[in-house]
């Protein structure tokens, strides 16, 4: 039983499935969103599980961040753990740029606003992981402009980070899948949702990666980005 302190920013289906398979290896889960009835609702269904929490705040500034990350110690002491799933996507071009500052702040100054801010709290073999998308990094979309921009300077910020924090011995990962499915049930079968290669990823494939990196056996893994889409970004 890991017996950890993680923290999901940003929750949605994949966040879902990542504290239901958190809390069954035996560690403590903080979830946050800025829809209160959603994570009230997982709060409640989960609490069978393990020590769940919540903290209601959304996340569109530094301050944000750093109340996400003091109100987490509060609740807690400490964070082991962050998993940063900020999301949201917008098609755009250079002609138009329509995305460009949401995909900035939600891919690069958030990420890095919340690190800034949980790394203090943070021991000896914590945890720092974005979800990035696989698909930027091996293909040039015309209509993704900002969206893969912002998505690839993350990808950087991961391997600098990794580098800048080597000495506090912070692990800092990134996992991209393509496409996630958008939807989760406990105990369902989700290997016959899936077979190598498909577009659409289970949240339940993705939260098994990340779990094995918050876990003790993923300690020499770091400044690393992990695919995880069944190989459908190699096409």
């Amino acid at each position: 039983m890991e017996n950890k302190n993680v923290l999901i920013a940003g929750t949605g289906e994949l966040g879902k499935a990542l504290a239901y398979k958190l809390l069954s290896n035996g560690n403590n889960v903080i979830i946050n969103s800025r829809n209160e009835e959603k994570l009230k609702k997982i709060k409640n269904n989960y609490l069978k599980y393990g020590n769940i929490d919540y903290i209601n705040l959304e996340l569109n500034d530094e301050p944000s961040c750093k109340k996400l990350i003091d109100d987490t110690v509060n609740k807690v002491n400490s964070i082991d753990s962050i998993i940063i799933m900020v999301g949201g996507y917008v098609e755009d071009t250079v002609n138009t740029l329509d995305g460009l500052d949401e995909m900035i702040k939600n891919y690069i100054k958030i990420p890095l606003y919340l690190s800034k801010h949980v790394i203090k709290y943070m021991k000896y073999n914590s945890t720092i992981i974005f979800i990035s998308n696989s698909d930027t990094v091996n293909k040039n979309r015309e209509d993704v402009m900002s969206y893969t921009v912002a998505k690839s300077a993350l990808n950087k910020a991961m391997n600098i980070m990794a580098v800048e924090l080597m000495d506090k011995g912070i692990r800092v990962n990134t996992v991209a899948p393509e496409y996630i499915i958008q939807s989760f049930e406990i105990n369902r079968d989700y290997r016959k949702m899936r077979k190598i290669g498909d577009l659409e990823t289970p949240p339940e494939d993705i939260a098994n990666v990340i779990n094995f990196l918050i876990n003790g056996e993923s300690e020499w893994l770091n400044g690393a980005f992990i695919p995880v889409d069944g190989g459908h970004s190699l096409k």
